[in-house]
């Protein structure tokens, strides 16, 4: 027993030095992309917006607001920017270790320490997962809300306590105002949850709760947008993978000039992010219809993207060794653990369901590589049934 706790406290050691010397080399140094324009938009403009046309900013309802806010409000308590970045990897660094603890109190409800602790080691010594850290990227904050979601679920299961429903919504409604989709997740989960404990007045607690959390962003959306909704991106995600330029990564390049005339065209008011995405999805089924057979095989492409290599990839450093070595040996392993785990009637079932839902969701739009870190607490769980069967065999 000593030793096992020994060897935890060895691997949580080295996840704090590996992560602290990757923020000191390889950490951003300023915020790019559409956070560097939405943090702009809310320090300048009290304004949640990303899109702009000729100097006029439209409220934003195609990317999630939980990350633009964890960075906003990292400014507001920072007002002098001192260390800002710095202050943004470091408490990335931290919900990274939180999530690497968490992980191991799920791992200790269905294996032995010495198996929880191999997973671990898997987990907090991951190179993209350490990489993650390093990102002005939501990211690392998925990563550890979805250990929480996960590890809450099995409290919920497993002691059936009352506080614990609570927990879970939080988590829940945290993820939905991260990643939107996850919503589709919840709702599934819930069944899962009902399937197990045949608790109906749970589900009840668990939706509303929940419910009331992401509230106030579904009352701004409707207000605006006349839509009940989290965010509105299905369109451009879904044309940026099923264009005539995509790869498994998607391509954003507008090629068809009907399209762009469209999009110069839409009238500049407060729900232009919500019709320009219309566009977008309006011509990615016109592109599937048109070509069927060219994007199933471009579905099952970003399908085994995912789930194991970009033959495609046009990403900096993504056939580097430390990345693919890695990232191929957990994805056989997991997809091992799948078959074992398909056979038996086994409540880890439901982190196969979570893997193959996941991976066959996200290959409808596109694959980007950090998209296979949000699902790693999964592959580890898989992997640590994998080695707890192959003992068995043996």
């Amino acid at each position: 027993m000593k030793n096992t706790k020994l060897h935890f406290f060895i691997i949580i050691f080295f996840s704090i030095i590996l992560r602290i010397l990757s923020i000191e080399y390889f950490g951003d140094t300023k915020i790019d992309n559409e956070w560097k324009i939405i943090l702009f938009n809310l320090e300048n403009n009290s304004l949640l917006g990303y899109r702009q046309v000729q100097d006029q900013i439209f409220p934003n309802i195609f990317m999630p607001p939980l990350y633009p806010f964890f960075l906003y409000l990292i400014k507001i308590l920072n007002p002098f920017d001192i260390f800002y970045l710095k202050i943004i990897l470091y408490i990335q660094m931290i919900t990274s270790l939180l999530a690497i603890i968490y992980l191991r109190k799920i791992l200790l409800n269905f294996f032995t320490k010495n198996v929880s602790n191999i997973g671990i080691l898997i987990f907090s010594l991951f190179p993209l997962f350490i990489y993650g850290n390093t990102q002005i990227s939501s990211i690392s904050l998925q990563v550890f809300l979805i250990v929480f979601y996960f590890y809450y679920l099995f409290r919920i299961i497993l002691k059936n306590k009352f506080k614990y429903l609570i927990y879970f919504s939080i988590s829940s409604g945290l993820l939905m105002l991260l990643r939107g989709e996850f919503f589709i997740i919840f709702l599934l989960t819930l069944i899962f949850i009902y399937i197990v404990n045949k608790n109906f007045k749970h589900i009840i607690v668990l939706f509303f709760a929940t419910l009331i959390l992401i509230s106030p962003y579904l009352i701004r959306n409707y207000y605006i947008f006349e839509k009940i909704t989290i965010t509105k991106s299905v369109g451009f995600n879904l044309w940026k993978g099923n264009n005539l330029y995509s790869l498994p990564e998607g391509s954003e390049k507008i090629y068809d000039k009907n399209m762009d005339l469209k999009i110069k065209t839409i009238t500049l008011d407060k729900k232009y992010d919500y019709n320009i995405d219309e566009i977008y999805k309006s011509e990615a089924i016109k592109n599937i219809k048109a070509e069927p057979t060219r994007y199933l095989i471009l579905y099952f492409k970003k399908l085994f993207a995912f789930m194991f290599i970009d033959f495609e990839s046009t990403y900096p450093n993504y056939y580097n060794l430390l990345h693919i070595i890695p990232k191929i040996s957990i994805s056989i392993a997991s997809f091992i653990s799948l078959i074992f785990l398909v056979r038996e009637k086994n409540i880890l079932n439901y982190f196969s369901l979570f893997y193959l839902f996941n991976i066959c969701l996200f290959s409808v739009f596109f694959i980007l590589p950090r998209y296979s870190l949000a699902l790693l607490p999964v592959q580890i769980i898989l992997i640590c049934f994998l080695i707890k069967k192959l003992k068995i065999s043996i």
